[in-house]
């Protein structure tokens, strides 16, 4: 995946859109020999001469376009001595083709979403931007070109091997993802999905550039590719512009290649161990499970939800307890008989040889395990308030589509939800019982045994036969647009205050009737905080445990019954249950239950533990060391592990249960709500209960004083760790109200806010190839004269010196030349559309609402933000550079395995 998602663009992710059947349907005049094939919910395909299938989503409720291009090709086609290569493709094909050299660079350029994914099945790329008939061509257009004209280059291809490799080293840091790699080839005997998507180091550092292009000859066709088209388009211009673009493209004259391979039934349980350093041991039961084809998917994949929930098992798994809280699971191919994998991870030296015997207990008597109809119809709920999600979020559900393509229809996703709909307990036991046995488990040796039991894999059904019934009635109704201009977002928003809170209401159509809320409560100063962050920290994270009326799990079925999706105060619902939604978090708030803390206290200390003894944990302890200007305990504190977990380690459950008393209360703060609801029907809840509810701890902020440090320049050796760190700290006496401070957050984000357009990422990444991702970022503290430039990049150890030499490099280029006209005008550009963008998002507007509130402003302070960025000069950016910039000031703290270092030397 070549494009990396910025932490600006995160927040952009829950995007709630609507599809109009109405449009679809009007919009179906065909172009000369394209088929119709099917419609449902307004998702409408089409198939052109040469094979392509194209499925238009029309959407008017946003603004936005997400074009997505899945090609039926993925790790699972790769021959031997291939691994790897289709992920490597598709990092090659975010290059160039001939129309299009620099494909990422224009895509960043015109300020669109992208990236690409490979998976076992298929691979997609996607671009997302602001509706516009204009850049839709534009993207259309690229898409063809790279189909039929994507460019290979043998210097392109030198450091993207370099990159990718990077890649699979910092997977093979992480514990789990090594395990998984292990088990998954033990785990198959044949088939492709025994090895990862990101394949083996030597077939990646031995690819040539032929084998990649006969590897694209063979799968990037019109016959082996969908073209999906979702959001806000005009589906009759767009079908004639796919027509126009891709209808040329000749249909092969070649068969696509086939995988004959069939895995063989296991006949028994496999055994794994890995001997490796590190910080935790994590335990993996992998079972061979049915395609997504089999209605035994479903209900397996059920399973492993209610197995992987962290709901109390009874009494014949109850020696699953301790170890379910961390249980977790995946699902390795969908399009042939795959692999479900479970696993937990404890900290190094605390597996006890009996915990995964009783796992696999636990697991394989599941299937005996019964279930009342109420706790089904949970996870029936669970299931039905993701699948709105995404069918709310155009972007999301072309993605998602992705995978039910590869399966062999994309009507697939619907009849999933029509197989869970009608699913009984029964079902799931059956799977369960089929499948999670001893003789289909790897996670130990092959012995013999005295009973066979059988576990081959049930024949793929064929989709036509499966399909051939099929019928659904659409749920789903549009929308009117709404204006996200900044000027009609200030306009539109009703501002009250309700008791002492703060509070932005806008009224705005959204699909399904959605509704985000947002609270934020303040309370406590520097002195009566003292001590006590950690016990703030973990009186938030267990109110979700359950309350004086509702136990952990009675409670989370409210949550279900109130459509609530997300945290206790932060959280999306609908129209007709925001009134309940919002009595149950005020619930949570006031009558919390505390009975799980000692398990909250404890999984807290040992995530400090492990994360504290990595690498990466190690240097930013370092550097909390160098920056940190207050004593421990004080709320403004920079803490190492060490420090925190010491604080930990002194808490208790009566500490919460205290704080709670002290603190809690609706005293100050503000709060957001953004959708579809009733003003005045809504506030009544808030008024009732915010009312007789008050800290007894005054709010005031702690302010932040800025310290002129030395550099700090320091080396940690890391052995036995193939890939180092790069981190860099300078703090700056500049916060955000200073005028200095938007100029140099352009300069941040031109050095490395963009893991590839960038000057650091152009360098390290593109031109050398030593590092998959590099980032800088400015983070003010609070609104005092006070902020952090940050610096973080990764390399494999032989290289983190040149890595670091190479960025102070570019820091001292930019301080002698500063930035060019160029790079300014087109930052801008992509920012004011990512801006755009993000305003389309109800999340985002919450987030952003309370943001402006807790400065003590409104969305006018917002537009002026945007008009002055849009100002910014040359000279007012170059100025900052040059006066703040300054590398030798620059603390840096860099890991690696010091023996590769000396031995490349």
């Amino acid at each position: 995946m070549p494009h990396i998602k910025t932490p600006a663009l995160a927040i952009v992710l829950a995007i709630h859109l609507l599809f109009s059947s109405s449009h679809a349907q009007a919009a179906t005049s065909l172009q000369a020999n394209v088929e119709k094939l099917s419609t449902v919910e307004g998702i409408s395909e089409y198939r052109l001469p040469n094979g392509l299938k194209v499925l238009l989503m029309p959407d008017t409720s946003k603004s936005t376009t997400t074009v997505n291009m899945t090609y039926l090709a993925g790790s699972r086609n790769e021959g031997a001595g291939q691994t790897g290569h289709a992920h490597l493709l598709e990092h090659m094909l975010s290059k160039g083709s001939k129309k299009y050299p620099e494909i990422s660079r224009q895509l960043t350029a015109k300020g669109m979403r992208s990236n690409a994914f490979t998976f076992p099945d298929y691979t997609q790329y996607f671009a997302t931007f602001e509706a516009n008939e204009s850049e839709l061509n534009w993207v259309l257009s690229m898409e063809a070109d790279r189909m039929l004209n994507a460019r290979f280059l043998k210097s392109e291809l030198n450091t993207e091997m370099t990159v990718v490799r990077n890649e699979l080293e910092l997977r093979e840091n992480n514990a789990y993802n090594t395990l998984v790699r292990r088990v998954q080839a033990v785990a198959f005997d044949w088939h492709g999905y025994g090895h990862s998507v990101i394949g083996e180091k030597s077939d990646i550092e031995n690819v040539n550039i032929e084998q990649l292009q006969q590897l694209c000859r063979q799968f990037y066709r019109p016959d082996n590719a969908v073209l999906m088209v979702a959001g806000k388009f005009d589906a009759s211009i767009a079908l004639q512009a796919i027509t126009r673009q891709f209808g040329a493209i000749p249909t092969p004259k070649s068969a696509l290649p086939k995988i004959p391979t069939v895995e063989p039934a296991q006949q028994g349980e496999r055994l794994v161990i890995l001997r490796k350093k590190d910080n935790a041991n994590p335990v993996i039961l992998a079972y061979h499970s049915p395609s997504l084809l089999h209605p035994d998917y479903a209900a397996l994949q059920f399973a492993a939800n209610m197995l992987t929930s962290g709901r109390e098992l009874r009494s014949q798994a109850g020696d699953l307890l301790p170890v379910n809280q961390g249980l977790g699971y995946h699902i390795e191919g969908i399009a042939d008989n795959g692999l479900i994998l479970l696993g937990y991870s404890n900290l190094a030296g605390s597996t006890d040889e009996n915990t995964p015997k009783a796992v696999a207990k636990a697991i394989e008597t599941f299937g005996k395990h019964a279930w009342t109809e109420q706790e089904l119809d949970l996870f029936k709920s669970k299931y039905v308030n993701v699948f709105s999600s995404v069918m709310n979020n155009p972007h999301a559900l072309s993605m998602r589509m992705s995978r039910y393509i590869a399966a062999g229809d994309w009507r697939l996703m619907f009849l999933e939800k029509d197989r869970v709909a009608s699913m009984k307990t029964e079902q799931i036991q059956q799977a369960a019982q089929r499948y999670f046995v001893r003789e289909n488990r790897t996670t130990g040796i092959l012995l013999a045994e005295q009973k066979n039991v059988d576990t081959s894999m049930p024949a793929e059904p064929q989709v036509s036969d499966i399909m051939k019934d099929f019928s659904h009635v659409d749920e789903y109704a549009a929308v009117a647009e709404f204006n996200t201009s900044p000027e009609n977002i200030q306009q539109s928003t009703r501002r009250i205050k309700i008791g002492n809170i703060e509070t932005a209401l806008l009224v705005k159509p959204t699909r399904g009737q959605e509704v985000v809320v947002d609270l934020v409560l303040h309370w406590g100063d520097e002195k009566s905080l003292a001590n006590k962050r950690w016990i703030e920290r973990l009186t938030r994270q267990v109110l979700l445990n359950g309350t004086g009326r509702y136990g952990k799990e009675s409670l989370e079925a409210e949550r279900e019954k109130a459509r609530m999706r997300g945290r206790v105060t932060k959280f999306i619902t609908d129209k007709s249950h925001l009134k309940q939604a919002l009595k149950l978090m005020m619930l949570n708030l006031k009558e919390p239950s505390f009975a799980q803390a000692t398990t909250a206290i404890t999984s807290e200390r040992n995530s400090w533990r492990n994360a504290g003894n990595t690498p990466e944990g190690m240097a930013k302890d370092a550097l909390a060391r160098h920056f940190n200007s207050y004593p421990m305990g004080d709320i403004r504190a920079l803490e190492t592990s060490q420090q925190v977990i010491s604080e930990l380690n002194a808490i208790k459950t009566t500490d919460l249960i205290d704080f709670h008393k002290q603190f809690y209360g609706a005293s100050n703060g503000h709060m957001a709500i953004v959708g579809d609801f009733d003003i005045e029907e809504v506030k009544a809840v808030p008024e009732e209960e915010f009312k007789g509810w008050e800290s007894k701890a005054a709010y005031q902020p702690a302010p932040f004083k800025f310290v002129d440090r030395s550099a700090l320049r320091k080396f940690l050796d890391t052995p036995g760790k193939e890939n180092g760190y790069f981190l860099g700290q300078l703090d700056l006496p500049v916060g955000i109200n200073d005028a200095d401070f938007l100029a140099l957050n352009m300069a941040s984000y031109l050095l490395g806010g963009h893991p590839i357009e960038s000057r650091l990422g152009r360098r390290v990444r593109l031109k050398e190839g030593w590092s998959y991702g590099v980032t800088s970022s400015l983070s003010p503290y609070s609104t005092d004269a006070v902020s952090s430039w940050e610096i973080t990049a990764s390399a494999a150890s032989p290289n983190i010196d040149k890595l670091q030499q190479a960025v102070l490099e570019e820091m001292q280029l930019l301080a002698a030349n500063g930035f060019t006209q160029g790079e300014l005008q087109a930052t801008k550009s992509a920012l004011r559309r990512l801006k755009l963008q993000a305003r389309h998002n109800d999340d985002y507007l919450t987030t952003e609402w309370n943001a402006l509130m807790h400065k003590g402003v409104d969305y006018s302070w917002q537009i002026r933000q945007d008009l002055a960025l849009q100002n910014l000069s040359l000279e007012q950016l170059n100025q900052a550079v040059k006066k703040y910039l300054q590398p030798e000031r620059w603390s840096i703290v860099t890991t690696g395995d010091a023996s590769k270092i000396a031995k490349k030397q």
